[in-house]
């Protein structure tokens, strides 16, 4: 596909790849010539719901000096480089328009050209927690670099859910994210928000009678409760009344939710974490395994503290018997020998990722944040439960959700650590005011899955035929006789899978917030 027919030109090309050259190289003068370039899809199918997704390839060829370009030809070696670029989706103007006014590009824009390079600086000489972008058009283009060229991968096949491994290696991700944030609010003196003024306007939840995001709040609230109706214990109970009368104003509390904090520090919040937005790079398992290292649950022996990669690579050398080849792991960064480990189990077995805790498999090493179109300035609890509502069912939950959020402060801990600050900068009590930050707002990571699961977990093929009759899904408006032909309504009437996903989350938010309010 030509790269003209979504707005690409070669200069633009041109300048995407010097970004590249000299962000990757460190060559700030690198000269090259373009042999050819070209956009293909991503995947026929919609892949996101806020934008068109491509891929650009690039052949190039370095500049010799003193060699004219018939030798340059002869002699120079070609050299491919993918980028990923996301587009607005001009094709579809109601979503275009839709895109436009809750201004996810523009934020978006903002963000990786200004405030993520920032953040990057500040986490120089670790591994990278969050995509580079290289060039930008306008309001309605983003050329990043393609995370797959440097083995990264979405995790798919698990109908959206995650087990334990991959969840920590995010929450450290998250972490570090968090961390940044602080240490830039720390050297610069000010509030991120008072440092990029307007960068971080709320564009989820605006809760203005005009505005498009406030009317599909209104018609999400009716489309949930039409949901409620279906699910066999509501619907049978002589509490469906009570419960359908309350529910409009639990999910409505996400307006305050998604402030500032008053109470809590705030940090910067990616605000849409989910498995789509979080990618993972896998390390091999040694054949050798030396089990004295864990215990059966998989844990370290107790005194064996977890460790950031900056501390990692603080232990470098002090091992003699590692080979120098093992002392470095595929994205360059020099680190000491970890211990194995072994994977919790999915109690709900929804996950078929091999046997994590074998010998020769492989594992989930390192995590990268992608696509921060919602990111918004709240306390980091927020970002927390919104991520794990929507990669875990109740019942794992249940039985996980205090080890992974002591996993999430261990993370934060030994990032501040690295620059000589105290985790009470954060919660002043430490881990007491950390945990009563997770309950204040647990309840506003399930009313952010439920807003968005519900339009994101469609089936492909519902979300095609919503970009082919140029109307959105979750959108239907809010006449009670329309409600009910609502794609999300189909959806839950058709796919078990989705039907499943929406009725676990309905019920921890009618169990714990309707139910049990007085």
């Amino acid at each position: 596909m030509d790269p003209q027919t979504i707005g690409l030109v070669e200069s633009d090309i041109a300048e995407s790849v010097k970004c590249y050259i000299q962000d990757k190289r460190n060559r700030v003068n690198g000269k090259f010539r373009l042999v050819s370039y070209q956009v293909r899809r991503l995947s026929e199918e919609p892949v996101g719901y806020l934008g068109d997704h491509y891929l650009l390839d690039v052949n190039l060829r370095e500049k010799m000096v003193h060699y004219s370009p018939e030798e340059e030809e002869k002699y120079a070696e070609e050299e491919y480089i993918s980028f990923f670029v996301k587009v607005i989706p001009d094709n579809v103007p109601k979503l275009a328009d839709y895109i436009k006014e809750m201004g996810c590009f523009r934020k978006e824009i903002l963000l990786y050209k200004h405030v993520i390079p920032r953040l990057q600086d500040v986490m120089i000489g670790t591994r990278p927690f969050v995509s580079t972008a290289y060039f930008t058009k306008g309001d309605r283009m983003i050329v990043f670099e393609n995370l797959t060229s440097e083995g990264y991968s979405i995790v798919e096949h698990t109908k959206h859910l995650l087990d334990f491994e991959h969840l920590k290696v995010a929450l450290q991700a998250v972490a570090k994210l968090h961390a940044s944030s602080l240490i830039l609010e720390e050297r610069s003196k000010t509030p991120i928000p008072k440092l990029f003024v307007g960068y971080l306007n709320e564009n989820a939840y605006v809760d203005d009678d005009d505005h498009v995001r406030k009317i599909n709040l209104e018609n999400a609230i009716q489309v949930l409760c039409e949901m409620i109706k279906r699910i066999e214990k509501y619907a049978s109970s002589e509490k469906l009344d009570e419960i359908l009368l309350k529910v409009p104003d639990v999910i409505r509390k996400i307006y305050d939710f998604s402030k500032p904090s008053t109470v809590f520090r705030n940090v910067l919040n990616h605000g849409d974490l989910w498995c789509n937005n979080v990618m993972f790079r896998y390390e091999m398992i040694p054949t050798s395994v030396d089990s004295s290292c864990i215990n059966t649950e998989g844990h370290l022996p107790e005194g064996r503290k977890v460790t950031s990669d900056r501390e990692d690579q603080a232990e470098t050398g002090k091992d003699a018997d590692v080979s120098n080849s093992a002392l470095f792991v595929s994205n360059g960064e020099r680190r000491g020998r970890k211990r194995s480990s072994i994977k919790k189990p999915n109690p709900c077995e929804v996950l078929n990722l091999g046997n994590w805790s074998a010998p020769g498999a492989s594992r989930p090493s390192s995590c990268i944040l992608i696509d921060f179109q919602i990111a918004r300035y709240a306390p980091p609890a927020y970002d927390i439960f919104s991520f794990l509502t929507s990669t875990t069912t109740r019942e794992f939950r249940k039985q996980y959700l205090e080890e992974l959020l002591d996993i999430y402060y261990e993370a934060l801990q030994c990032e501040l650590d690295w620059f000589h600050r105290d985790v009470r900068e954060v919660f002043l009590d430490g881990f007491q005011s950390y945990r009563h930050s997770c309950d204040q707002y647990q309840l506003a990571g399930l009313i952010d899955s439920i807003l968005y699961r519900h339009v994101t977990m469609l089936p492909m093929e519902l979300v095609a035929r919503c970009r082919e009759e140029h109307r959105l899904p979750g959108t239907v408006g809010s006449q009670s006789e329309n409600v009910k032909r609502d794609i999300c309504l189909e959806a839950w009437s058709q796919y078990e899978e989705y039907r499943t996903f929406m009725t676990d989350l309905l019920s921890d938010l009618v169990d714990q917030y309707i139910l049990q309010v007085g």
